[in-house]
């Protein structure tokens, strides 16, 4: 792990709250998209979201 302080590792668990957060979010808009391209759009939002909330917890490591 980094040579993080306790104010850095609470900043990223809050960043992991929230990211977590904004996947679900997502992913319940793509599912209920009735649009193809809004339910792609939602889908790749919430990939994203998957993906920071692996580099964050890289950094708990």
């Amino acid at each position: 792990m980094a040579n993080l302080n306790e104010v850095e590792v609470q900043n990223l668990r809050h960043l992991l709250q929230f990211g977590e957060s904004d996947a679900e979010k997502f992913k319940s808009y793509a599912d209920n998209a009735q649009d193809e391209n809004v339910k792609q759009f939602f889908q790749k939002s919430a990939q994203s979201c998957d993906k920071n909330k692996q580099t964050l917890l890289q950094f708990l490591q």
